[in-house]
């Protein structure tokens, strides 16, 4: 379980990342709160094991959007139910000051669930967004097999730059060029369901950006039979150079603590 206090602690001197589940991640960089792709929320309080998404879960969330009553940033992947969960966002809107980001068509599900206008930042591709200390680069993403998702734009990942660390979520995504081109983050949060990079391209997207540490994602979070809740971190095991020190498995709620520069 992640502990509230210290996922907001304003003192933080380090950088702490953990792992929420699925694409999810929550980011306290030196103080500053960011969440990425959050679903922490439950279909309804009388039944603890099945996520928001109508889906069981293998693990219990490991933080409750509604114990949380500071975020700086929540930056929004896609529009997909298990990247933006309705609740989750509802929670966080409410009860936090959070600025949200997302793209042009991530902005217009976000309203949707109540997110007003000046809340609400849009990410263009390259074009930094910038909050407090905060540089948030939006990087291109393709979602390989998503008819819905077809024109460029419609889905990105997030360059996040704070604390003098960079941090990476690639998001939904296939393998492009400009991906080969980011060099050496400090942390490189990496999908890998069956639908997205698959093995070989996320063994090639590691290696090529020399990324410090990596964290695998998009897995192992639903209790379903559903292509996009499956993947094997350990397959990349052995295919990631110097993978004992840069490579690692999160339990879901876990983090890994990179110091701020």
């Amino acid at each position: 379980m992640i502990d509230p206090k210290e996922l907001m602690d304003l003192d933080a001197v380090a950088v702490s990342v953990w792992w929420l589940g699925n694409s999810g991640f929550a980011i306290n960089a030196a103080g500053t709160v960011i969440l990425v792709d959050p679903v922490i929320e439950l279909r309804d309080e009388t039944d603890p094991v099945t996520s928001e998404l109508g889906l069981p879960l293998l693990v219990p969330l490991p933080i409750r959007a509604r114990t949380l009553d500071r975020v700086d940033l929540v930056l929004v992947t896609h529009d997909h139910a298990d990247h933006a969960g309705p609740r989750t966002i509802t929670e966080l809107a409410a009860r936090t000051h959070a600025l949200f980001v997302g793209t042009e068509r991530t902005a217009r599900r976000l309203r949707q669930f109540g997110i007003p206008e000046a809340r609400l930042r849009t990410a263009r591709y390259d074009q930094p967004v910038r909050v407090g200390g905060t540089t948030v680069i939006p990087t291109p993403a393709k979602h390989e097999e998503d008819v819905i998702h077809t024109q460029r734009g419609d889905c990105c990942g997030f360059l996040i730059r704070v604390a003098g660390v960079a941090l990476w979520h690639v998001g939904d995504t296939e393998l492009l060029e400009e991906h080969l081109k980011v060099s050496s983050p400090d942390v490189l949060m990496l999908p890998i369901a069956p639908h997205l990079l698959r093995v070989d391209d996320a063994v090639r997207l590691a290696n090529a950006t020399r990324a410090r540490n990596i964290i695998p994602c998009h897995y192992g979070t639903f209790d379903s039979d559903l292509y996009w809740c499956s993947g094997d971190p350990a397959s990349l095991v052995t295919r990631i150079e110097d993978a004992d020190r840069r490579y690692h498995i999160l339990a879901i709620g876990e983090k890994l603590v990179i110091p701020a520069r």
